[in-house]
């Protein structure tokens, strides 16, 4: 209880003193340099959010995150905190891919928007596409995207057993011809979801795969790059699984 308590006073500070910030935003130039502040700022505060959870977290790969590059982070997911640590790694501007109502919460809003993140609503085809588009242009820009293609958290007993991926969500790489970098999280969803509203201390393992190219690929995993890419993360998945056992 004490993690919890000591989370949500972190994150309600942060929401609550954000205008400070924001006056300092407002008054930077559009730029890398705007975007890499924020980036820093935000990353900053997330660690402290991680202490005062209790979580910690070792990498493996993450020379296969770029510093001066856009890609595509394509990863599993299972918790909140996957996006928490997730915006820990990233070594430049990138953007998550979240779902519609999460752009409802005003402060964290204007946070995510300053991030480049992008909201969408699974049930409406016409304005994913819009999604979709936003973020090709974002990427052609510099700035990363991070999407979970499965559309929504797994909750599955067991953490190899992955929602299918939604192919469409690839045309980012595809037509930005941006590198795809997946990314595998385990356990996650040990911290809360699995026993909301505890927040558990736990330690987190954290997969980066090599960067995937789709033109340098055959073209029948390029036409399923979804499932080629959910099977590298399923792969991730059973490798820690085999060397720490479930957790």
């Amino acid at each position: 209880m004490l993690h919890m308590i000591a989370a949500l006073s972190v994150i309600f500070l942060f929401l609550t003193f954000g205008c400070v910030y924001f006056l300092k935003l407002d008054r930077m130039e559009e730029g890398r340099e705007k975007d890499l502040y924020t980036l820093h700022l935000v990353q900053r505060r997330l660690r402290r959010i991680l202490a005062a959870s209790g979580v910690s977290y070792e990498i493996e790969g993450a020379e296969n995150i770029p510093e001066n590059e856009a890609v595509m982070f394509v990863g599993n997911h299972r918790s909140f905190f996957d996006i928490v640590i997730g915006y820990t790694l990233v070594k430049g501007p990138t953007g998550f891919i979240s779902k519609q109502e999460v752009g409802k919460v005003p402060p964290l809003k204007r946070w995510m928007e300053e991030l480049h993140c992008l909201f969408m609503d699974r049930d409406n085809i016409r304005q994913n596409l819009k999604v979709i588009l936003e973020a090709i242009k974002l990427v052609k820009g510099g700035v990363s995207i991070w999407i979970y293609p499965e559309g929504k958290r797994s909750t599955g007993s067991d953490v190899k057993e992955l929602l299918p991926f939604k192919e469409g969500s690839f045309k980012i790489a595809e037509k930005s011809g941006c590198r795809i970098v997946p990314i595998a999280m385990y356990p996650t969803r040990r911290i809360l979801e699995e026993h909301f509203p505890r927040i558990i201390p736990t330690h987190v393992l954290v997969k980066v795969g090599e960067p995937i190219l789709l033109s340098e690929l055959p073209e029948e995993k390029r036409r399923r790059i979804g499932e080629y890419t959910r099977e590298k993360i399923v792969g991730y998945l059973r490798e820690m699984e085999a060397r720490y056992g479930t957790r």
